[in-house]
């Protein structure tokens, strides 16, 4: 999957100016063993959540049907952006992407995370084995922000408020993103380059055969690692949204238009999770939870 453009990627920035009152946490994990990383309780969290896609109207269908999202339309840098709600609260946006090639899709979800300091992580991200792909800029009254891509190839969003930013419970709300977790068919660079470039210390959490799970945390559980052996897509960052009943909606995922990636099976967090694309391609997780 290629990156989209600089302009696609700028138009998208400018909606975080709305981020002051719509973020999402982490998972409730278990305490870790070891020591806490220096840093601010916030460096580290995903706070914003944003779909790259070439069908915008089939998204929002997809979407408000699936999980019951509302859209807001509206304009930045003169560009078309959707703003995504859940009970009157912002919880996304949808910006529009051109293909580069008629049968190479170009949906994909990006994730946005929350820095101290977002040009000295720029800057340290390029040292640790990743690059820039849409340099710091400031993004109106909420901050600056950037895009970046690091030494695998996934795609990932940094902003540095200017004012605070509220942190969500726990476990969110049902249809909000609560959780991302990162796949990889090796996990070793991808836990080198994270901990060594963000300050995340990471713990094993689960091993079975071609399959290892890391929990990333900064003071907090962040985020997750998951290396699959063979897996046949790039290193990306999948997100989570929180629902209560997988099953149901997986099945609601292929009659609305998008695919099965994952069925719930009691092999797979007894049935709890299921991972989706919608009619562009783009993968998200439903997950219930507590499982």
């Amino acid at each position: 999957m290629k990156m989209v453009s600089n302009r696609v990627v700028w138009a998208g920035l400018s909606l975080l100016t709305l981020l002051l009152g719509m973020s999402c946490a982490g998972r409730n994990t278990p305490a870790s063993s070891g020591a806490n990383v220096s840093g601010t309780d916030d460096e580290g969290r995903f706070v914003w959540q944003e779909l790259l896609t070439d069908q915008i109207p089939a998204s929002q269908r997809f979407y408000g049907e699936l999980l019951g999202w509302q859209f807001e339309e509206a304009t930045r840098l003169g560009e078309p952006y959707v703003l995504v709600k859940r009970e009157n609260r912002y919880i996304g946006g949808i910006v529009g992407a051109e293909r580069e090639q008629p049968d190479q899709p170009i949906a994909q979800w990006l994730s946005y995370l929350l820095v101290d300091d977002v040009n000295q992580m720029v800057e340290r991200i390029k040292r640790t084995g990743g690059r820039a792909l849409v340099s710091p800029i400031v993004v109106g009254s909420s901050g600056t922000a950037a895009v970046i891509s690091d030494p695998q190839g996934a795609i990932l969003g940094l902003l540095q408020p200017s004012k605070e930013v509220p942190e969500r419970p726990v476990l969110g709300s049902e249809g909000e993103f609560f959780w991302r977790e990162y796949l990889t068919p090796e996990s070793g660079n991808a836990l080198s380059f994270y901990t060594d470039t963000f300050g995340y210390q990471s713990e094993l959490s689960d091993e079975r055969g071609d399959m290892t799970y890391h929990v990333l945390r900064r003071i907090k559980p962040r985020a997750g690692i998951i290396k699959i052996k063979d897996l046949p897509v790039r290193p990306n960052w999948l997100p989570y949204v929180r629902v209560e009943d997988p099953v149901v909606l997986a099945n609601k995922a292929s009659d609305l238009g998008g695919k099965v990636l994952l069925e719930p099976h009691p092999d797979a967090r007894n049935s709890s999770v299921a991972i989706v694309t919608d009619p562009g391609g783009a993968a998200i997780a439903l997950q219930k939870w507590p499982y």
